[in-house]
């Protein structure tokens, strides 16, 4: 039976998407029996399956090199992917196992030339999946283990979309030691040599029984089931918390929004303010200068009105001396009518006593005849007018 030892139980430090989740207890398990000295990773992508060899590295202590090899671009299988994954990788990967990993961003056969021969105990190839693109990672890598190293292919139990794994998986695992598991897409675990660990003997060993290996898949299944439900419920809450990270930042920006909508109205209304207070400030001068205005010239009015007031009281002590001496004069003017009516009376007295005389009748025939060459005199002057007019 496969000794199983608590690394294998526990969680992995790094939760991300990825299709190789499952198989995360596995390789806790494998790097504690195995305990390579040289793990080499081609295909990384969000690091998982890297990382979890890393996390038990250096939770064991052991002393181990580790290189994860990927262009961080992605292929028609994984799928294509902004710079952003390995961004992410590198800050979490760097912080924690730079000591004694590196990731190193380069094609499968450009890095291939860095290694020596015989220099990788543990090598995991999970790159392009077709047929001919394995078996040619498998082929260039191979001169590059250790005689008894190991090697995981992933995706064995994948038989859709170009995937041509399982069909190099069977023709490299006839007649090695070797084991699959079935779960998580399939993982193939290739003894290159006859000489392991005990712990990962039992694992080949199991391999070769029906009942033994159906028991190290189930519980290797379970295990990686619950990692992945784990990693599963993580990624619900951190998706979670990312919605209400966007609600939350979305409400913050609405509420800088309707923050700077207030500031900006409070703004219009102090200037508002400012404009109406101003108007008022400017009526209020105007108006005080209209009423400054209004009061000068009332001033002035009514000292016209005083000036007025004393010449119409002038006006009226002269117009009293005035009616005074009127008054004065039409009893004067009076007095000389009556007397000379008084004389006219006498006059006429007189007039009719010298006619009423006896030499007033006595000349009447006189009087006549002079009156008589008088009209004559005057008819004749008025016909003399007339003729002049008439011929100039």
């Amino acid at each position: 039976m496969v000794p199983f030892t608590s690394t294998a139980f526990r969680s992995p430090d790094l939760e991300a998407p990825s299709a190789w989740i499952e198989h995360v207890p596995f390789m806790f398990w494998l790097i504690d029996s195995l305990r390579p000295h040289r793990f080499v990773e081609l295909g990384t992508h969000t690091g998982v399956s890297y990382c979890a060899a890393c996390q038990a590295i250096e939770l064991l202590g052991l002393s181990c090199s580790c290189y994860a090899i990927d262009t961080w671009k992605g292929d028609e299988h994984a799928g294509f992917y902004d710079e952003g994954v390995y961004a992410g990788l590198a800050t979490y990967h760097d912080a924690k196992y730079s000591a004694f990993s590196r990731l190193v961003r380069s094609t499968f056969d450009e890095a291939v030339g860095h290694f020596e021969d015989e220099s990788i105990d543990l090598l995991h190839i999970d790159g392009m999946h077709t047929y001919d693109a394995v078996r040619h990672d498998f082929e260039t890598w191979r001169p590059k283990l250790t005689k008894n190293a190991i090697v995981l292919f992933h995706d064995t139990n994948v038989r859709e979309r170009d995937f041509g794994v399982f069909r190099l998986w069977s023709e490299v695992s006839a007649g090695r030691p070797h084991f699959e598991f079935l779960h998580g897409h399939g993982l193939g675990v290739l003894a290159m040599g006859n000489s392991y660990p005990k712990a990962v003997e039992a694992l080949f060993t199991s391999g070769e029984q029906d009942h033994g290996q159906e028991a190290v898949r189930t519980i290797f299944a379970h295990l990686g089931q619950a990692v992945a439900q784990r990693g599963n419920t993580a990624n619900a809450i951190r998706q979670a918390e990312a919605r209400f990270a966007l609600s939350l930042e979305d409400w913050r920006r609405q509420v800088e929004q309707r923050n700077s909508e207030i500031e900006a109205l409070t703004a219009k209304g102090e200037q508002a303010e400012a404009r109406f207070a101003q108007s008022l400030e400017e009526q209020r001068q105007q108006h005080e200068s209209e009423i400054a205005a209004l009061e000068s010239e009332r001033a002035e009015k009514a000292e016209e009105f005083r000036g007025l007031q004393g010449e119409i009281s002038a006006a009226n002590a002269t117009a009293s001396a005035l009616r005074t001496e009127r008054d004065k004069e039409i009893a004067r003017a009076r007095a000389q009518t009556a007397a000379l009516q008084a004389k006219i009376e006498q006059g006429q007295r007189a007039v009719q006593e010298f006619k009423d005389s006896t030499s007033w009748r006595i000349t009447s025939p006189l009087r006549a005849l002079l009156n008589g060459r008088r009209l004559l005199k005057r008819v004749a002057a008025r016909f003399q007018r007339v003729v002049a007019a008439k011929f100039r």
